[in-house]
């Protein structure tokens, strides 16, 4: 289920003259992430129209952050991608993509490929188990979102209840990993704990 996130008070002004109302809808994922697209309501009559997903975030508040940095500039080009699929067709039958509404695909390639690599830059499990809680935050600072999300993917760390102090979107990964491999961690001495009671019993 969406819901509406920001909306914007400035309308937008499409290149035919219509007037539109913009605002930033939001929706979970099944994975635990957020997903954010524009879409905009005519001022007079008529559907409203949306982009495609603009951007994939850790969360809510993450995707707060990214929408209170979108400018006219990139709410102008926004409408021109909304605005495109209702283009008339091509000869071969199939619109063709203006540049800027391309620029936004490949923005949102590059943002949900985030989270689609499977070759991570190190084991976070082995560190902490090895050097400790510090040790393991430090590596991780020292990382970008893309490696972040890629230890995220291939450790299989769900969304963690962690207090809210990171000043970055790199720092929010980073905490999510580091209350992850500690759960895991725990989990794991639990069982081997009670699987000990029981051959000594």
């Amino acid at each position: 289920m969406s819901d509406v996130l920001v909306q914007f008070d400035e309308p937008q002004l499409s290149a035919d003259g219509r007037m539109f109302v913009a605002q930033v809808m939001a929706s979970r994922l099944p994975t635990g992430l957020w997903e954010a697209w524009i879409e905009f309501h005519p001022r007079i009559g008529g559907d409203p129209v949306r982009t495609p997903r603009a951007t994939e975030q850790l969360s809510r508040g993450d995707l707060r952050f990214w929408a209170a940095g979108l400018t006219r500039t990139d709410l102008k080009d926004a409408l021109i991608r909304a605005l495109a699929p209702q283009e008339a067709p091509t000869a071969t039958g199939i619109a063709q993509p203006r540049e800027s509404e391309r620029a936004g695909e490949e923005q949102t390639v590059l943002e949900t490929n985030l989270l689609r690599n499977d070759d991570p830059i190190f084991d976070p499990v082995a560190v902490y188990q090895r050097s400790g809680e510090y040790t393991l935050r430090q590596e991780l600072r020292a990382l970008n979102a893309r490696q972040l999300a890629d230890i995220i993917g291939a450790f299989d760390i769900g969304e963690m209840d962690v207090v809210d102090l990171a000043r970055t979107y790199e720092d929010a990964l980073a905490e999510r990993i580091v209350a992850g491999v500690q759960h895991n961690v725990d989990r794991n001495r639990t069982v081997s704990s009670r699987a000990e009671i029981r051959v000594t019993e």
